[in-house]
């Protein structure tokens, strides 16, 4: 009897946890469309948030999480999350993984904003994904890999998912029967035009996952990092938050101290309270720093930054580093359960790609991580226990693309521009209408580009997040409206969802009950 197959799609810190979990009873394939150092988790600087200390509690975390989630997280998932990925960090702590620790040798907690403690367990200073990332493969040098493979077209048969279709280097056409099919493939951060993005993160899973009639949810939640380097008009990458957890402060060209007496918080309130004031300054001409003057030895604990700062010309000397918000993490994505699983049968969705409810309007800094860990362990457990095949389909030849015939920095301007940090309705109508008077072009898979699938994706992903952000007529966590300023109670546990080219409305599961717990 032959295993059952598995395909992973996607090759960050939520596909290597699904792959170290999977048993040896079901047979595993990775699929990358670089390498398995092009993710987004690699970047991520900051670490991964659990509640470890005596003095910090799982609950605390649990309420930092649905504070920064602006009543919209799902309530239970948090819950479940939050706990199960604490014990996920003990067990690594335990079998040796090296986080960094303090001179007398206890675990180094950093704090980040919208934390109520310092509970950000980190590796390599500032490094924490890439640690990560080669940790997982260091640990399982057998994993089947296929690099510069980038998947087409998910093969769905009366509501199941068969395989998927991928296209190699060379131009080949591959389809890849499997079992079950897991989406890791991060974001979109490659919408806007700064961003902490890798190149490649262009909103292939949520395209894919949508063209084979999968839901999306929450698209109108996009998180601004407060904090990207900038200089002459180019984003170098992500500061992290954890400069501003060692006590740096957002400052202008003056010095004035910009979050003073914005929110208790100051520079440590959540990421769209800060991103959204940045916003407002920058609109009255004023340029923005992160003042480091106050961290003593900054390159040693900030060795990857001080690089970043080297690399765009920045002095760290100088204590002042430009920066102005972008597009970091999007808190929607494909709807799943708590196990990963979609509305369409052995499709499951996990990391940024996927929305678990875990983050709500706008994520808690360093939860990201911990997602990827939680629920990429939960899915490869829940296929763990399914030994039954996917039904036989024939080999799709058919497959076309309607590529927009558009610019991709035009696209990005446009984001930017009318679909970011503050909204408006003549705004967004102005994107959708744009949108949606681009001309296409048929193009066949066997001749598709690259750069035309790429385009297509962000093109598709570009409508989904524009006509979420006009249907929903309130503001909410990091989704905010100049026309609708208030937090609506009538929006509350309400979805937008989008399916089969319908978008509609739908109120979360439980969500009575849900909020009953902590209460």
């Amino acid at each position: 009897m032959s295993k059952p197959t598995t395909i992973l799609i996607g090759s960050g810190i939520a596909a290597l946890s699904c792959a170290a979990t999977m048993p040896p009873t079901h047979k595993l394939l990775l699929i990358t469309k670089q390498n398995t150092h092009d993710s987004n988790s690699i970047l991520a600087q900051g670490g991964i948030a659990a509640a470890i200390d005596r003095e910090d509690s799982t609950r605390s975390h649990i309420n930092d999480t649905l504070v920064a989630g602006a009543g919209h997280n799902d309530e239970i998932v948090v819950k479940e999350a939050i706990e199960e990925g604490k014990d996920i960090i003990q067990k690594m702590i335990t079998s040796g993984f090296p986080f960094d620790r303090d001179v007398h040798g206890t675990i180094d907690l950093g704090k980040e904003g919208a934390h109520s403690q310092n509970r950000i367990v980190h590796a390599g200073s500032d490094a924490t994904g890439e640690v990560l990332i080669r940790h997982f493969l260091f640990n399982h040098p057998d994993l089947e890999i296929a690099e510069h493979e980038t998947a087409v077209e998910l093969v769905v048969s009366e509501g199941e998912c068969a395989g998927v279709v991928t296209k190699q280097k060379d131009g080949k056409i591959i389809f890849r029967k499997a079992d079950h099919v897991v989406l890791a493939t991060g974001g979109c951060g490659n919408l806007y035009t700064f961003h902490s993005n890798q190149p490649t993160v262009t909103g292939d899973g949520l395209s894919l996952a949508y063209r084979a009639g999968a839901r999306l949810t929450d698209m109108e939640f996009l998180q601004f990092h407060p904090t990207m380097l900038v200089k002459t008009g180019k984003c170098f990458g992500l500061i992290s938050e954890a400069v501003r957890g060692e006590g740096a402060q957002l400052v202008d060209e003056s010095g004035r101290e910009i979050m003073n007496g914005v929110h208790p918080q100051r520079d440590l309130a959540s990421r769209d309270i800060v991103a959204r004031q940045l916003f407002k300054e920058q609109q009255k001409g004023h340029q923005i720093f992160l003042d480091i003057r106050g961290i003593p030895h900054f390159s040693d604990r900030f060795p990857t930054i001080s690089r970043l700062c080297e690399k765009a010309g920045v002095s760290i000397k100088e204590g002042k580093i430009p920066v102005s918000p972008g597009m970091h993490f999007l808190m929607g994505g494909v709807e799943v359960n708590r196990w990963g699983e979609t509305n369409i049968k052995r499709l499951f969705a996990i990391g940024e790609v996927s929305c678990t409810g875990l983050h709500g309007a706008n994520r808690l800094a360093s939860n990201s991580l911990l997602e990827g860990l939680v629920f990429g362990k939960r899915a490869a457990e829940k296929i763990s226990n399914d030994f039954s095949t996917a039904p036989s389909v024939p080999e799709r030849k058919d497959i076309i693309f309607d590529v927009p015939q558009l610019d991709i920095p035009r696209l990005k301007e446009i984001m930017t521009a009318f679909v970011g940090i503050v909204r408006s309705k003549h705004e967004l109508e102005v994107a959708a209408k744009w949108l949606d008077g681009m001309s296409t072009k048929p193009i066949h898979v066997k001749n598709i580009t690259n750069d035309e699938l790429e385009t297509f994706h962000l093109y598709e992903t570009a409508k989904r997040i524009t006509a979420s952000a006009l249907a929903r007529e309130e503001s909410r966590g990091a989704h905010f409206r100049e026309d609708y300023k208030q937090t609506d109670p009538d929006w509350a546990g309400k979805k937008i969802i989008h399916e089969k080219g319908k978008l509609f409305t739908e109120q979360r599961e439980g969500e009575e009950a849900a909020c009953s717990i902590f209460k």
